[in-house]
């Protein structure tokens, strides 16, 4: 049965395709002594290709919230915490990237507002998922349950 969608998965969601658009709009691009070069994000760097896996780890998160993928990550962390580390990394990305093109005197592409448009949404969507914990439990609901072995 599908889940109703929450604020945070529709965030998500709008990251997760502004992202997979953004990896293939043009990022930045330079002159040589005969033609201009437009890069996107797949020739710019290792950190186009870590920001395009970023986006797939955000989608995966989203696919086991929704049920349709069996959850990997278990019981060593939860997926709160896994959308916050895909959602830090991909405003890392885009935050090196745009030092890096200004550092080389290069021109921002359209793909590389993009992308901070997605790990804006993706680093919101983090900070709207609500924590996963257990209801809270009076004493002598404890007391019943007995000693702890």
């Amino acid at each position: 049965m599908a889940k109703r969608a929450s604020g945070a998965d529709t965030a998500a969601g709008v990251g997760v395709a502004l992202g997979l658009l953004a990896a293939f709009l043009p990022w930045y691009s330079y002159s040589t002594t005969t033609a201009r070069v437009t890069v996107d994000a797949f020739r710019a760097s290792v950190l186009g290709d870590a920001f395009f896996i970023a986006v797939a780890a955000v989608a995966l998160i989203l696919l086991m919230r929704r049920g349709l993928v069996a959850d990997v990550l278990g019981e060593r962390m939860s997926q709160r915490t896994a959308l916050f580390a895909a959602a830090w990394c991909t405003a890392a990305i885009v935050a090196l990237q745009l030092i890096l093109i200004a550092a080389g005197g290069r021109s921002i592409g359209i793909g590389l507002p993009f992308a901070a448009l997605a790990a804006a949404a993706i680093v919101i969507a983090a900070w709207m998922s609500r924590p996963h914990t257990e209801p809270r439990r009076t004493v002598g609901e404890m007391l019943k349950e007995g000693q702890p072995d």
